[in-house]
């Protein structure tokens, strides 16, 4: 038995959960999904997401959300595309801002790519 686990029975437990856990997030992550493509001035959103999840700001997380759902409102943003941001607003708000900016730089890095 690996000494370890030895030490820790209750580890074993855990593995599994740890590996489905891994797999959600690498699904989560991509899995070749790509964002749906967006008007040019709507890039603007996906930055300001970004640079709240990078500052960790909660007010700049806001003030982003409450521009997109404006927009959304407006109708200058489509379904798919509040979709999208609305996945990184809701990982940001559960405190992962790491996922968060890696999935608007995903989003912006996805524009330039042809389907």
């Amino acid at each position: 038995m690996n000494r370890s686990l030895a030490k820790h029975p209750d580890r074993r437990l855990h593995q599994p959960a740890a590996v489905t856990a891994v797999a959600l997030v690498a699904f989560a992550c991509g899995c070749g999904a790509r964002a749906p493509q967006v008007e040019f001035g709507n890039l603007r959103h996906s930055a300001a997401l970004r640079t709240a999840a990078n500052t960790r700001s909660r007010d700049r997380l806001e003030r982003a959300a409450e521009v997109i759902e404006g927009e959304r409102a407006a109708g200058r943003i489509g379904p798919e595309e509040y979709a999208a941001y609305a996945e990184i607003i809701a990982t940001a708000r559960g405190g992962d801002w790491q996922a968060a900016e890696r999935a608007a730089m995903r989003f912006r890095r996805d524009q330039t790519r042809s389907n």
